[in-house]
């Protein structure tokens, strides 16, 4: 059994790689975007779609399938990343990110294979996400929903009216994911917003929480094992994370929130990220 964990743990760190790789891939075809929020994101979309989720990628509206929602979509070149890795686009298609008429722009487009939901204006997701869990119980589904935020975006109120209501309503097949990687577009979290404690507030909401490093693959995969973390509440994890991760030059800074991607710079990023063998 450690044998086999070593061996999904080490093909989840590979895939992270080539998630981060297909970021700077997209990126760099758009010649700018947001590249800190996408890159910190990258080691819990790995664990979500190669080994958390139910997805049917040659069947993308399977009923069954579990429901992923970006709320934070301007973090979309991860997303598509991950749906390109995962085989719902071809990776070819990175190459026209955020070009005229292709259907991977700056934010997610429900129109794209794999997309549960257009996003873009935060704080929209997890409310859209309770109505899919909501829907799951009223039809008899199984399905789950996960919801990943940013924490920058926990600032917009409507996020707690959607906590406040999934927590009255029982929606255990709900999970929030949080981003925290503690920087938003114009500076740190704390000095734009402060969250104060942000575990107690949720706990406050009637959710429970379990916080770990976002970039521990151990650790990430052993909080998506336990979920939901009780039978009648919603499942908040919280992230801890790196804005920017994986390339020495874009972390911990908001200046890698949103910046221009050269060929140098996309360059640069390659050779930190170098190809899983």
């Amino acid at each position: 059994m450690a044998n086999n964990r070593a061996a999904v743990v080490d093909k989840l760190k590979c895939e992270a790689t080539n998630i981060r790789r297909n970021i700077w891939r997209a990126l760099h075809a758009a010649g700018s975007g947001h590249v800190g929020g996408s890159l910190s994101a990258a080691d819990l979309l790995s664990a979500l779609y190669f080994y958390y989720l139910r997805i049917r990628p040659e069947d993308p509206n399977w009923p069954d399938r579990d429901r992923f929602v970006l709320s934070k979509g301007h973090a979309n070149a991860a997303l598509a990343a991950v749906l390109a890795r995962a085989g719902f686009i071809g990776e070819d298609l990175l190459d026209s990110f955020y070009g005229y008429d292709s259907p991977l722009g700056m934010h997610p487009d429900i129109m794209v294979p794999g997309v549960e939901m257009s996003t873009g204006g935060l704080g929209h997701g997890l409310a859209v996400g309770l109505g899919m869990a909501c829907g799951a119980k009223l039809k008899g589904q199984d399905f789950r929903t996960i919801v990943m935020l940013g924490d920058g975006e926990l600032q917009e109120g409507s996020n707690w009216e959607a906590a406040m209501a999934a927590a009255h309503r029982a929606c255990n097949n709900l999970t929030a994911i949080v981003d925290r990687n503690k920087i938003q577009q114009s500076g740190r979290v704390s000095e734009v917003l402060d969250l104060g404690t942000l575990a107690s507030k949720w706990r406050a909401f009637g959710w429970t929480v379990r916080e770990i490093d976002g970039h521990d693959m151990c650790a990430i995969i052993d909080a998506l094992d336990d979920l939901p973390y009780a039978y009648d509440k919603p499942s908040l994890l919280i992230a801890h994370t790196v804005k920017g991760k994986g390339t020495s030059f874009t972390e911990d800074t908001y200046l890698w929130h949103n910046n221009t991607v050269t060929d140098a710079i996309y360059q640069r990023a390659l050779d930190e990220l170098k190809e899983p063998e």
